[in-house]
């Protein structure tokens, strides 16, 4: 488990153990996600590594190009547009090498590609993804950099309602954009959108219009996210609306407490799967074959998140 000191991923790693599989939680000191070295010191042949290191969207390869020369599974919560665009680049060697590669098997992308595969409304056209986090348990510094960094230039004038949950958020570029029409080339919108649920959070991240502005952002975020521990919500929803060519479908699962799950069901579910079979996956998984729905909604109900079709 890389990154398994973090919020998400020691999270990630008392839900495997609860699950009955052994997980070695390590921080950078012990294992590096960009340390060639210490990658190849901590990986062994048939592993399957669950990748929680983030921000994401800075990371490089080397990771992979580790588990490509050892034959390790990986299994990674990014977000990121750009890291997911870096593993496509590499789907000719994940093949070859016969290993899999879970990448953004989390919510934005594997819930939100389950949910529309799963929709029944035909070829999916249009997919809209709302997120309002439980900014009280989760917000941290790697986490709001990631979101700074991906929210769209000039989003003030770029935000939208979802029409059917209590979000309204601020545009985002994430894997979603990437992944899913990877899945369905007749795509022709795959939208993203936040809600740091934090009051005046939104508004100074719309501010972000230049790369200068987000830079001196980006040097405020420890005090932002203390704002966010001290006036942010327990409270979360991730909302789906899926349109397609027989009909839309929408979705929102939401929880008092721990929505969180949302982000790290999938990535659990799909850890425990390598673990028990070995051939469970292979090569690039794509995100809608990365969890099944109904083992996905049965283990969010069952951890108290709440999934609705509306």
């Amino acid at each position: 488990m890389l990154g398994g000191h973090g919020f998400f991923g020691a999270h990630a790693a008392r839900l495997l153990r609860e699950a009955g599989v052994p997980a070695i939680a390590v921080g950078r000191s012990d294992a590096n996600a960009e340390d060639r070295r210490s990658l190849r010191a901590f990986l062994h042949p048939h592993d399957v590594v669950l990748d929680a290191a983030g921000p994401f969207h800075d990371r490089s390869a080397a990771l992979l190009e580790i588990a490509l020369a050892r034959g390790v599974d990986i299994v990674d919560i990014s977000d990121s547009a750009a890291y997911a665009r870096l593993m496509a680049e590499h789907q000719a060697d994940i093949d070859t090498h016969h290993i899999a590669v879970l990448t953004g098997c989390s919510a934005i992308s594997a819930v939100a590609a389950t949910l529309a595969g799963s929709s029944g409304i035909g070829v999916p056209t249009r997919v809209q993804a709302w997120l309002a986090p439980a900014s009280k348990e989760t917000a941290n510094v790697a986490t709001a950099r990631s979101l700074l960094a991906s929210v769209r230039l000039g989003a003030t004038g770029n935000r939208r309602t979802c029409g059917f949950a209590p979000i309204t958020g601020l545009a985002v570029e994430s894997a979603l954009g990437v992944q899913l029409p990877a899945i369905w080339p007749r795509l022709r919108d795959t939208s993203f959108w936040v809600d740091p649920h934090v009051p005046g959070i939104a508004a100074l991240l719309g501010l972000a219009k230049t790369p200068s502005v987000r830079r001196a952002l980006a040097a405020a975020v420890p005090i932002g996210v203390r704002l966010a521990r001290l006036a942010g919500t327990r409270s979360g929803a991730f909302a789906v609306e899926v349109e397609g060519s027989l009909g839309t479908a929408r979705w929102i699962a939401h929880a008092a407490r721990s929505s969180y799950l949302v982000a790290l069901a999938p990535a659990v579910l799909a850890v425990r799967r390598l673990a028990s079979d070995d051939h469970a996956y292979s090569g690039l998984v794509p995100a809608d074959a990365q969890v099944p729905i109904a083992p996905l909604l049965a283990y969010l109900r069952e951890h108290g998140v709440t999934v609705e079709r509306v």
